[in-house]
């Protein structure tokens, strides 16, 4: 496979084009990656580079077709897991601070209930009194 001038060009000016972005444009990682992430991805992106320069080479000519299929389908579930687990816990955070603000609310409102029915329970006990005395 010959690289031609053109796209070598492209990829000079796309280099220099993200070299002069923003800083508040670049993306940023939300936490950063631990070392076996970084080894993994670097891996990963080794090997999708050799299939796209020889789609024959398929995982680094290890794998068979199918193999390399069930990988993907593995990886493909493996990140759904872990946007599903993601999600769970974040609803689970909005649904206890819901929680709270609710319980909250009815606290509120049961000592607005006791101090308004407390006046009348009063006069109610001082009536009974004074008609029992």
């Amino acid at each position: 496979m010959q690289i031609t001038p053109a796209t070598v060009l492209t990829l000079t000016l796309l280099a220099f084009a993200l070299t002069r972005v923003p800083a508040k444009y670049k993306p940023v990682w939300p936490k950063p990656l631990v070392s076996w992430q970084t080894l993994i991805g670097m891996v990963a992106v080794i090997a999708a580079i050799l299939i796209v320069i020889n789609p024959e080479f398929f995982a680094l000519g290890l794998l068979s077709d199918s193999t390399f299929f069930d990988l993907l389908v593995l990886a493909i579930g493996l990140q759904l897991q872990t946007v599903a687990s993601r999600t769970w816990c974040r609803m689970a955070a909005g649904i206890s601070t819901v929680k709270q603000f609710a319980v909250w609310r009815v606290c509120t409102a049961d000592a607005l209930v006791l101090f308004v029915l407390a006046a009348p329970v009063s006069f109610i006990q001082k009536v009974v009194h004074r008609l029992s005395s």
